[in-house]
């Protein structure tokens, strides 16, 4: 929709001003607020054909006009100033993630960053990769009956995983076993370990044909590698700011629908489908599901090179401040990569 500068100011005016208060604007203060004389009632007209473009809504019981759904979107996506943080902010965050150690320590304090400064719902995932490989499978016996099975992958992942072998591994087995694992295991993605892929390893198996008791320790080992590799496939996610939504009245109505949503982990790993160096804004009834209607979602993805993609979500109510939640995404997609290197 094309709109003329002027227009184009009031929407914008209109707003931010509605995002900033939660209430309704009048013409008189739009035309306060207009850096050039214009009347209010030039100021009303204007505000009259964007009401009838469908862009503001009036509220039965005010005089002013509240932003419409296509309001929104519109301004999202051809009004909107992207902003930028500024260095004090960028070294703020920057300097709180550096005292972070560990993937998963440094996504979850960011999501505490993020919900504190949009006063939204922050979702991380953690770093996943489809083309990830098993590199090397190193078993390392411990005391009495058990090992530590240890799993590295091509990206410079590495997991570990005790198992209780219920007997005592001798060198000799050791030696073999691990020749055999890797052998097995090497260079295949985690997604393709499966169960059956396990059966047909322990049918297949002649590792120690005469030692019913050695193989009866191979099977262990097999399955906390399948564990292992389960977990590799795994998206974990960290949700910081669900209390944030109580703050909104309008949302009150949905609140029960959208805590129960971001318990369903694998519901909220269905929005994110943002592609690297794009952020998404899915504004309110354009949101698949009933439980959503109330609510915008905006979707970022940041890229470790060489190591695979995680996403972020801001979840918020429709009249969340998009400029301000577009700076903060880009920022954490722009410095996630380098320090998860």
């Amino acid at each position: 929709m094309k709109l003329d500068e002027r227009k184009r100011r009031i929407l914008t005016m209109v707003i931010e001003e509605y995002i900033a208060t939660s209430r309704p604007v009048g013409s008189e203060l739009v035309a306060h607020l207009f850096e050039d004389k214009i009347s209010s009632a030039t100021i009303r007209n204007e505000m009259a054909v964007l009401y009838e473009l469908g862009l503001l809504e009036q509220p039965h019981t005010s005089s002013g006009r509240i932003p419409s759904l296509n309001g929104y979107r519109l301004y999202a996506d051809d009004i909107m100033v992207q902003k930028d943080l500024d260095a004090v902010q960028k070294s703020e965050i920057a300097y709180a993630l550096g005292m972070e150690y560990g993937v998963s320590n440094i996504l979850k304090r960011a999501g505490a960053i993020l919900a504190e400064a949009t006063n939204c719902v922050a979702v991380f995932s953690s770093i996943h990769s489809e083309t990830d490989k098993i590199e090397k499978i190193l078993v390392i016996p411990t005391k009495s009956n058990f090992c530590i099975v240890v799993m590295s992958t091509i990206h410079g992942i590495i997991k570990h995983k005790t198992c209780n072998l219920g007997g005592i591994l001798s060198e000799l087995f050791l030696e073999r076993l691990n020749t055999f694992l890797n052998n097995g295991f090497s260079n295949r993605s985690p997604l393709e370990i499966t169960h059956s892929f396990i059966q047909s390893l322990i049918s297949t198996s002649n590792i120690s044909a005469n030692e019913s008791m050695l193989n009866s320790m191979l099977v262990p080992i097999l399955f906390c590698i399948y564990d292992i590799c389960s977990e590799l496939c795994n998206v974990d996610l960290f949700i910081k700011g669900s209390t944030n939504l109580l703050c909104y009245e309008e949302l009150a109505p949905n609140i029960r629908d959208i805590l129960a949503f971001l318990e369903e982990h694998s519901e909220v790993k269905k929005r994110m489908t943002a592609q690297p160096e794009k952020i998404k804004i899915q504004i309110g009834q354009n949101i698949a599901g009933s439980e959503l209607k109330p609510f915008s979602i905006l979707d970022a993805c940041f890229e470790i090179k060489g190591k695979g993609k995680g996403s972020i979500l801001v979840i918020g109510p429709v009249k969340m401040n998009y400029s301000l939640c577009v700076a903060y995404l880009q920022y954490f997609v722009d410095i996630l990569p380098k320090l998860l290197i």
